[in-house]
């Protein structure tokens, strides 16, 4: 657990290094100033369409990342982080709320008495803060099932509504860059005069999108492996 509060610790240190690097020379309000200019107010029905179907997918369990990458396709850098990370923080603390008064009972009395979740229930109610933060700062970890497990713990809504403050923050600005990166990109390639940029640029993504597939097919063969290796023992050459 010291480790995991480390690696955060690092990671805050480095976002607020980056802030603090690139408004070093720069008003701050000047930067907000000059991010929201120009603001269109098609830009309003983009932000409640994404604040409403974010809302809707994360209390039913699907998947919102796209979500905040057309916020980063559609809007400039800052906004959109501002903006995705602000709606993904309500979408999460009303699965919160829902899951707490609805299900949280019953959980607590069927499987409360049980070891394992006592033990569960006393590191979480100890370090529920580090954990929820380090859990939603891995960017490989299913955001459902955060949102679905940590309210049946006795996690407080104060532990639960920081941590999750603060490791919403890697997510957004992966997603965010993403579509940031997307819509330049596609600028890019639409200039005319550069048919090799065009190229490199097609074939690199097209290639990182085909290690990627490969590389998961690849680790699900061996977890589909190690599951049935531990169902099914070898049998012995004798």
């Amino acid at each position: 657990m010291r480790f995991l509060r480390i690696v955060i610790i690092i990671i805050i240190l480095l976002v607020l290094g980056g802030f603090f690097y690139f408004t070093f020379d720069n008003d701050p309000q000047q930067i907000l100033l000059e991010s929201f200019g120009q603001w269109d107010t098609r830009y309003l029905l983009i932000i409640f369409v994404v604040f409403a179907l974010t809302l809707v997918s994360t209390l039913t369990g699907l998947p919102v990342l796209y979500l905040s990458v057309a916020l980063g396709f559609f809007l400039k850098f800052l906004p959109a982080f501002l903006f995705a990370w602000a709606i993904n923080l309500i979408a999460v603390m009303a699965t919160y709320i829902v899951v707490k008064r609805v299900y949280y009972n019953y959980f607590k009395e069927k499987f409360g008495k049980k070891k394992l979740i006592k033990g569960i229930n006393k590191r979480i109610k100890k370090y529920g803060f580090w954990t929820i933060t380090f859990s939603r700062g891995v960017y490989f970890i299913p955001t459902n099932l955060i949102n679905f497990s940590f309210p049946l713990s006795k996690i407080t809504a104060r532990q639960y509504l920081t941590g999750t403050m603060t490791g919403l923050i890697p997510e957004c600005l992966v997603n965010v860059s993403t579509g940031y990166l997307l819509r330049h990109e596609l600028q890019l390639m639409g200039t005319s005069g550069q048919p090799y940029l065009r190229i490199i640029i097609t074939g690199t993504t097209l290639a990182m999108l085909a290690t990627l597939l490969i590389l998961l097919r690849y680790r699900r063969k061996r977890l589909d492996k190690a599951r049935l290796n531990k169902f099914v023992p070898l049998l012995d050459e004798s």
